[in-house]
Parts: C-alpha cells; sequence; structure tokens
C-alpha cells in the first residue's frame, strides 16, 4: 500500500520529529537546573535587594537551587556570602541554596563548621557546600594571610576537619594547617552525615578532591567537551578512592545572555565578564552560553549530553532579573524532557 498517498509530506515531518523527541528523551540524562544570584556588583552600583528577588523569582519559576558568589576582596563590590544566603533561605521556602563556590582555604574551618550548620537548619536542610580554591586575585590570599600556593592542600585539610566536626563527637586535630584540642561543634547539621559537599575547578587536583570528598562535581569555564573529559577521568578517581562514579554528580555552572541576535547577547555579556574579572572579553566567548533562544537551548543541550546532571545559570547581564523570565520563557521550555526526570 502506497502511504505517502494516504497522508500529505507535512504529516510524516511532524511523525519523525515526534519520534526524534520522543528518543532524545529517552537518551538524555535527568537534570536539574539553578540559577546564579547578582551578590557581586560589576557596575559598582550596590542593589541589596536584587539578589533576593532572583532568588524568590527563580523558586516561583520552579528551579532547583541558587547560588550567591564568594570572594573577600575582588575587583568590584561584593556581599559577604554566609550572610547573603541567610537572608536567601528566609525569603525561601522550597529552592536549595549554596556558595558558589566558597574558598574554603581563606576560612577557618570551625568557623565554618558552624556557619554551615546554622545555615543549614534556617533553611531546613536545603543548603549545598560548594568548594573552590580561587587564585585568580591574589591580593584576597595575602589579606587573610594564606599564601597562594597553599590553597590546594589546605582546602583538602580543611574539609577532612569539617567532616569530623560535623559528626558532633568531641574532636581534636593536629594537621599541617590546623591545631586544635578536643572540641564539638553543636548542633549537628539537619543532614545527615552533613550537607552535600560540591567541589569546583577543572584541574586534576579538583577532580581528585571530588573524589575523595565530593558528591557533586561543578566546574564552570569548560566546554562541553572538555566537562565530558573531566567527567571521565572522575570516574576514574572515584575507582581509585573506592567510590562508585555514579555517586558524585556532574554539574556545570555557567555565564548566559540570551537575547534577539548572537550578536547583541555577547556584547552585553562580554561587557559584563570584563568588568566583572577586570580582563578582556574575548577568552569567555566561547564559553559563556549566549546568543537566541535556540543557540542557548543548543549550547546548554551539549553539556546535558555530555552529562550534566544539574546545570547552574549565572546571568551576565545588567538585568538578571529580565534575563531570568527571559531564559524561563524562552530557552526552559526545551528542557522538559530532561526536567520531569529530575
Amino acid at each position: 500500500m502506497n502511504y505517502s498517498s494516504r497522508f500529505p509530506p507535512s504529516f510524516f515531518l511532524r511523525f519523525t520529529l515526534y519520534v526524534l523527541r520522543l528518543w532524545a528523551s529517552f537518551m538524555s540524562n535527568a537534570c536539574k537546573f539553578g540559577i546564579g544570584l547578582p551578590n557581586g556588583f560589576p557596575r559598582s552600583a550596590v542593589n541589596s535587594t536584587e539578589y533576593l528577588a532572583v532568588a524568590e523569582r527563580a523558586e516561583a519559576y520552579g528551579y532547583d537551587s541558587v547560588w550567591g558568589g564568594d570572594h573577600i576582596i575582588f575587583h568590584i563590590p561584593r556581599f559577604e556570602i554566609f550572610t547573603t544566603l541567610a537572608a536567601v533561605a528566609a525569603r525561601t521556602t522550597r529552592i536549595q541554596i549554596g556558595p558558589a563556590v566558597l574558598l574554603l582555604c581563606l576560612r577557618n574551618p570551625v568557623h565554618v563548621a558552624q556557619s554551615v550548620v546554622t545555615l543549614d537548619h534556617i533553611s531546613n536542610g536545603r543548603f549545598i557546600l560548594g568548594v573552590g580554591v580561587g587564585g585568580e586575585h591574589p591580593k584576597e590570599f595575602m589579606a587573610s594571610g594564606v599564601p597562594v600556593n597553599q590553597r590546594g592542600p589546605r582546602t583538602n585539610e580543611a574539609l577532612e576537619v569539617l567532616r569530623r566536626l560535623w559528626t558532633g563527637e568531641p574532636t581534636a586535630f593536629a594537621g599541617k594547617y590546623y591545631r586544635f584540642d578536643e572540641i564539638a561543634v553543636l548542633p549537628t547539621p539537619l543532614q545527615k552525615p552533613h550537607p552535600p559537599i560540591w567541589i569546583g575547578g577543572r584541574s586534576d587536583a579538583a577532580l581528585k578532591r571530588t573524589a575523595k570528598y565530593g558528591q557533586a562535581w561543578a566546574p564552570a569555564f569548560v566546554t562541553p567537551e572538555k566537562f565530558q573529559e573531566g567527567i571521565v577521568r572522575l570516574g576514574q578517581y572515584c575507582r581509585e578512592y573506592g567510590r562508585d562514579p555514579k555517586d558524585v554528580q556532574p554539574t556545570v555552572y555557567f555565564f548566559a545572555n540570551v537575547g534577539t541576535s548572537r550578536e547583541s547577547a555577547w556584547a552585553e555579556a562580554g561587557e559584563f565578564l570584563s568588568k566583572n574579572y577586570n580582563i578582556p572579553s574575548a577568552p569567555f566567548a566561547r564559553l559563556a552560553v549566549h546568543g537566541t533562544p535556540e543557540e542557548c537551548i543548543a549550547h546548554t543541550r551539549r553539556f546535558i549530553d555530555a552529562g550534566a546532571e544539574h546545570v547552574v545559570i549565572r546571568f551576565a547581564s545588567a538585568n538578571p532579573l529580565e534575563q531570568l523570565e527571559r531564559w524561563t520563557k524562552d530557552v526552559m521550555p526545551a528542557f522538559e524532557d530532561v526536567k520531569r526526570k529530575a
């Protein structure tokens, strides 16, 4: 029987697209989505409420997490991370919150242990501890009395301290960088055994840190191809530490700008990133997700296809609320297939 004589060509096109969408849904990873908060101010004008409005709107739109950036001394004004997140916790009820990422090595881990416990309780168990080593702004290391070249081993030792203190049991510690007699940090975290630890960074050291301590790997400024390569290496390190790679969630954090054209989106994103990091914008051009909704969808989809199970979007824009609305309306519907699985 000649079916082409009974059905118009458009039917076969629609049917083929339907089948392809079903196949993509079947093959794609489950994925959650988060939003980066504007608690730093590249325009220098401090806005004490915008980050709260973004957090509330992200929760209302159905996103899974919100994240504040952390620096102590930086090129631009910035709010302190723990008080910022405490305010976010008080203004939200469902969405997960965390730093992306906390420069743990610049702080006393005993103090951090108490701050994290407090935020875990205030948020009713919604806190995630993102940890990184930084290093791109040496002055904040100088100001904190920490040599830049010690940031990796200090972070590892601080993670050991945190995990022991969060048990609530009396603990003494004698490491290379941190030493204290028997103490107990109480109360213990609401989440057991402790809030999830996400490790940032792209290096082998970051991947090994993730394999040993982390519940998620959360790099930024990475291409989908390098992200996928990192997931493979992470799996190898997990097995070396006796962990199942499936117990470590691959996540990615990227800057984004959705506009009417690739040129207009990059004009705004490039200016934002250049001011934020005090360097020319060119290196960010291949790393930021920018362009029309279709281009942003395609770039984001590459991360999901590479294995991302949680995608965090930080808008490179002077108008993050407008970008959040546009991204939610024009980009997110393309990911209903993976959101339903998460």
